[in-house]
């Protein structure tokens, strides 16, 4: 194997800079195959529940596209219900895939592999997957539930209470969201490296995690930020169009044309092309799961060290990078 055609070994050690150089050159490296696929196993998913949050969200603004002042409370949270519910929803689906491209790309290395090799990965192991994106499913709804009530509860008896709860919910948040994501969607990549089920991989992606969690907030704030920009300025012209039909719909008087259909094709398009930006996410994530996982077994230094003097030809080789 040529040192062009070098593939990205997995099994090593990352710092700061290593994640997000080696992220780069793995999405360089795959572009077209790794967008293909996402595009045809969790594009379909994608663009259904960034329609139906557009759907929803211009229908519960009301007829004039704004909530009024007596409804700005419920407008509020429903809207953040609608929307972290895709968000949940999309980034699980992106994660699967993503985890069975990652573990093709391991098997059969650097473009020696197509859309079809992920999706027959993807069938071969959709139980275990399925049951993956149930269970972590119902448990963040479930904790989301939960803090959800307190806060309508304490709302009921002290609008004081609920407020300062809702802030220490959102600094908690903050303070967790980059480290909990990160264990959420590492459990599948836990669960397509090695036959160990759905429990076993919860299990197995936490047994790393230990002592790295301020490393882990920083990689994948920064990460955020970053594919936040990049997906600010992808969305952009459908933001700007989405802008456009709701003002048009307020102050035109041309019933001919349906803003508001409009302004939902134009809003689900923005979205869709962000959350496919966001889905860049993921491969960070497999790099970093895969650094730590060296960090305490060293099993990718075994591997090389063992292989120092040996000399094999390109069909010998090991493809599990």
């Amino acid at each position: 194997m040529s040192a062009t055609q070098a593939p990205l070994r997995f099994e090593r050690v990352r710092n700061f800079g290593r994640v997000f150089s080696e992220t780069r050159s793995f999405l360089k490296e795959n572009f077209t195959t790794f967008f293909l696929s996402l595009l045809f196993l969790a594009g379909p998913v994608v663009i259904i529940t960034c329609a139906l949050e557009m759907y929803y969200e211009i229908e519960l603004a009301g007829p004039n596209d704004f909530p009024s002042l007596d409804r700005i409370g419920s407008y509020l949270a429903m809207t953040t219900f609608y929307r972290e519910g895709r968000w949940l929803i999309n980034g699980l689906v992106i994660a699967i895939v993503v985890s069975h491209f990652v573990k093709v790309y391991r098997e059969k290395g650097p473009g020696k592999f197509d859309v079809g090799d992920v999706t027959r990965s993807l069938f071969r192991n959709l139980g275990s997957s399925l049951t993956g994106f149930i269970i972590i499913f119902l448990g963040v709804a479930i904790i989301t539930a939960v803090i959800g009530f307190l806060v309508y509860g304490l709302a009921e008896l002290s609008i004081g209470a609920a407020v300062l709860v809702l802030l220490s919910c959102g600094i908690a948040y903050f303070l967790i969201r980059f480290p909990f994501w990160y264990l959420v969607y590492s459990v599948f990549f836990a669960n397509t490296s090695g036959d160990r089920g759905i429990f076993g991989s919860i299990g197995f992606a936490g047994k790393f995690f230990s002592g790295n969690w301020w490393s882990t907030w920083v990689i994948f704030f920064c990460m955020w930020l970053l594919l936040y920009l990049v997906g600010v300025a992808i969305s952009l012209p459908a933001e700007v169009l989405t802008g456009i039909a709701k003002l048009s719909s307020i102050t035109s008087g041309n019933d001919d044309v349906d803003w508001k259909l409009i302004q939902t094709i134009a809003g689900t398009l923005g979205e869709f092309a962000r959350t496919m930006v966001n889905s860049v996410f993921c491969i960070a994530i497999a790099l970093h799961f895969h650094s730590l996982k060296e960090k305490v077994d060293g099993e990718g230094t075994k591997k090389l060290v063992e292989s120092i003097g040996t000399k094999q030809e390109d069909e010998q080789v090991d493809l599990t990078y």
